[in-house]
């Protein structure tokens, strides 16, 4: 009776309006709404109640999910090289495709050609003007 009494729950998060949702929300949570989409409230009050009706993450998974976030702090912590040296090579995928540039003594070789800039292969790439540095998710501190 009480398992139905959840599901219940959670087919009824269908059909509540924007206002409602956020009613919830606070209600369930106790905390501040979140300025995101109906759907994204949907789907978190949803969880919550699966939560509730089946128990949270076990103790592994949160064990392995801390295991990754802190393996992913501390990648993060690498030294970034100071400066693009010759024979680097950067690579983004766009629409699909991947799209190799070399770094070279002066510019960068990108589809048998060479470039003076990242912006101008990244506009060769995309068809509109780009940081080129940002399009291939480079920050001041790689250049």
């Amino acid at each position: 009776m009480k398992r139905r009494g959840k599901q219940a729950a959670l087919s009824k998060l269908e059909g509540l309006t924007a206002a409602e949702l956020k009613e919830e929300w606070s209600r369930r949570f106790a905390a501040p709404i979140p300025k995101i989409s109906s759907a994204l409230l949907q789907l978190g009050l949803g969880y919550k109640l699966q939560e509730q009706n089946q128990g949270g993450l076990s103790r592994e998974a949160r064990s392995l999910l801390k295991q990754h976030t802190q393996a992913d702090a501390a990648q993060a912590s690498l030294p970034i090289p100071r400066k693009l040296t010759s024979g680097t090579r950067l690579v983004r995928d766009w629409h699909g495709t991947g799209h190799t540039v070399t770094v070279l003594e002066k510019g960068f070789e990108y589809d048998g050609k060479t470039w003076r800039s990242l912006s101008a292969i990244a506009k060769a790439i995309t068809g509109t003007h780009w940081n080129g540095p940002r399009f291939f998710g480079l920050t001041k501190q790689h250049i």
